[in-house]
């Protein structure tokens, strides 16, 4: 077999192409049922991630079939292009790529065609910061297990690791050596009034760490191949994480001093908050204060808490949170 037939093969059909905005080319890949009228701009994790590995799963193609996604890889992260100065690398101008991304495609696909922000984790932050920020005409917003509140983030993400640390320590499972050091080390980070930004690292350090001492539900896969992921796709995993890790360090820093918080009620848009209630990482009470705040009817905005679920909600029950997507977009659209 051919190399040539080898990519092809490995490659999922789609609408690919490059935006070019404020001095970068952002790959924008475009899959599903555009003839439904719907396309969810995917804005994903890091800083310092790619589109890539959301484009996967079984949440994926149940989205996928009901509507489009619009996977795409932010300024500096994964297969973007271009040179920028640093001081254009902030939070304000993501979410200006966003604006701009948002007229693209509806110059693309028709100036009628609903489009949804949907940011996971570092996503929500862009999320929030473009609707709040900028111009984007948008129909929806779902934030799934987002952060748009870095210093609150922390002090939630302490809170339930000492929390769930005294109640594993207490049951003495196979991890209490680890949930002890976990314990002892917030509780050196909460001896001082403010959480340092080296102490919002070691955190979140720990708080990836803690999924794995915790249940989680095993979800179902979806039948894609991981081959079209690692070979097929025009951004490799490895070229995702290399681009990034300068540009992480830039975008979060600038992160840390932001909190939209007290400014969720200019929200007007029908909205989606989506979280696990075993997600040490960005924990629930953060998408709850969204869902509270917001500025949209009730029958307008919804909470949704996923048991035995973590930071990748999606991968733990991928149906039921495509579900609620699809369903929530078809009362709100």
């Amino acid at each position: 077999m051919s190399l040539g037939l080898l990519l092809t093969l490995g490659c999922t059909p789609g609408d690919y192409w490059y935006f070019r905005t404020d001095g970068v080319d952002l790959p924008v890949r475009v899959e599903g049922n555009l003839e439904s009228g719907v396309v969810l701009l995917l804005l994903h994790g890091g800083p310092g991630g790619s589109a890539v590995d959301y484009n996967i799963g079984l949440d994926a193609e149940l989205l996928e079939d009901t509507y489009a996604m619009a996977y795409y890889d932010q300024r500096g992260q994964g297969g973007t292009h271009g040179r920028f100065d640093t001081d254009r690398y902030t939070v304000q101008q993501v979410a200006d790529d966003n604006a701009n991304l948002v007229r693209a495609l509806r110059a693309r696909y028709g100036d009628d065609t609903s489009v949804w922000l949907y940011g996971h984790s570092w996503g929500g932050m862009l999320g929030t910061a473009t609707l709040l920020d900028t111009d984007a005409d948008v129909d929806g917003w779902i934030e799934s297990a987002g952060s748009h509140d870095y210093p609150l983030n922390d002090t939630y993400s302490a809170d339930m690791l000492r929390t769930v640390a005294a109640e594993e320590i207490e049951a003495g499972g196979a991890y209490t050596s680890d949930w002890e050091r976990i314990q002892r080390r917030v509780d050196r980070i909460l001896e001082d009034d403010e959480i340092t930004a080296y102490e919002s690292v070691d955190l979140n350090i720990m708080a990836y760490d803690a999924e794995g001492y915790v249940d989680l539900a095993e979800g179902e896969y979806g039948e894609e191949s991981y081959f079209g992921l690692f070979v097929g796709n025009p951004t490799s995993l490895l070229t995702a994480w290399w681009s990034g890790l300068d540009g992480s360090t830039l975008l979060n820093e600038d992160a840390q001093k932001i909190s939209y918080t007290d400014r969720l009620d200019e929200i007007t848009v029908p909205s989606l908050f989506l979280y696990g209630d075993r997600d040490f990482i960005c924990p629930a009470q953060l998408g709850l204060d969204a869902y509270e705040r917001v500025s949209v009817e009730e029958d307008e905005k919804d909470f949704i808490l996923y048991e035995d679920s973590g930071h990748s909600l999606m991968v733990n029950r991928p149906r039921q949170y495509a579900d609620d997507i699809i369903g929530f977009v078809e009362d709100n659209r």
